[in-house]
């Protein structure tokens, strides 16, 4: 009797560890299906970003573009305005 208590104990024992063991497997899969969200997250906001410090540039580009025609149109204006 007393080893079929033991067994009997052994295998709700060996039952517990099973569930623990595929409760901690599916909350392993979880951590890993996030990890790979926030990875493609990572990924779209470093393309975004990059995207953005292009568009900076090319609107500083046009900033300087911008006042070099403004200082060309004021050196023109000055060079003719003893004209009027």
């Amino acid at each position: 009797m007393n080893y079929e208590l033991l067994s009997k104990l052994a295998m709700e024992e060996a039952q517990k560890h099973k569930n623990e063991a595929l409760i901690l497997k599916r909350r392993n899969e979880i951590i890993h299906e996030e990890i790979a969200k926030f990875e493609n997250l990572i990924e779209k906001i470093e393309k975004e970003n990059a995207l953005l410090k292009e568009e900076v540039s090319t609107l500083k580009e046009e900033i300087d573009s911008l006042k070099s025609v403004l200082e060309f149109k004021k050196d023109e204006n000055s060079h003719y305005s003893h004209y009027s």
